[in-house]
């Protein structure tokens, strides 16, 4: 008969870091940064930081939904953690376009070609 010791399996499982919030978030961060760099070309010059904040506020709806039906230990770096960073990010991103570059972002938008 073979006696385990199931409350010591459950205290190494639970003191073990949760990495996969933390390579969603790296993950997240590389791929806006890699957006920005291609849009940079073809994307007007007020546009590009408005389009980056959004992309981060979307990334920051998947990892909360992520977190939501993947729920980590509350004692590590979290996919709520990180959804709270994209979207500090994010805010921070909007935070710095000026109210014209949107007035002349949205004008534009509603001119006839």
């Amino acid at each position: 008969m073979t006696i385990t010791n199931s409350i010591e399996h459950l205290r190494t499982v639970a003191t073990r870091p949760a990495t996969g919030p933390v390579l969603v978030l790296a993950g997240a961060l590389a791929a806006t940064l890699t957006a920005a760099a291609v849009w940079q070309p073809s994307v007007a010059r007020e546009a590009l930081v408005p389009a980056a904040a959004t992309l981060l506020f979307i990334f920051a709806a998947g990892v909360a939904l992520l977190a939501w039906l993947r729920p980590v230990p509350y004692r590590h770096f979290t996919y709520w953690d990180a959804a709270g960073v994209l979207t500090f990010l994010g805010i921070c991103a909007a935070a710095t376009v000026e109210p014209e570059q949107m007035v002349q972002l949205v004008a534009g938008a509603e001119r006839p070609r």
